[in-house]
């Protein structure tokens, strides 16, 4: 199969669109062709559980395979193999709570702030665990 410049950008258009629908921020997605180098595609998305003042606040993947469709082909399985959107917030959010909780600790705070952040971490473990969404 060929594929001219116009299709090729469709299909990095389209992994990064399924990258958002699984709840990723900030996607980026690059093809890259160069003189000789094998073609690689560059996946690139925010990591929102880095602390703030965290250097590195991406998560990225990087393909490389012996064509451009079958980079492209391979970072359609590796998003399409992600986690759903609404697993991908909880892992998002319970990052960000573990992120505060050792914020508040190297901070100082009181146990009475502390605790109950704690707790809620240790619930919402044991509901993913378990997943009881529902109860």
């Amino acid at each position: 199969m060929k594929m001219d410049s116009k299709e090729i950008q469709k299909r990095v258009d389209e992994i990064s669109q399924a990258m958002t629908a699984k709840g990723l921020r900030e996607p980026n997605v690059q093809a890259t062709i160069e003189s000789n180098v094998q073609p690689h595609v560059y996946l690139k998305w925010k990591d929102v559980t880095a602390p703030a003042a965290a250097i590195l606040n991406h998560e990225y993947k990087f393909i490389r395979a012996g064509s451009i469709i079958a980079c492209l082909d391979e970072a359609d399985k590796f998003v399409s193999d992600m986690p759903s959107a609404d697993e991908t917030r909880m892992k998002q959010f319970m990052g960000a709570l573990a992120n505060v909780i050792e914020l508040g600790k190297d901070n100082g705070m009181d146990v009475a702030f502390i605790n109950p952040l704690q707790a809620t971490m240790k619930k919402l473990s044991e509901n993913i665990l378990t997943d009881q969404r529902a109860a």
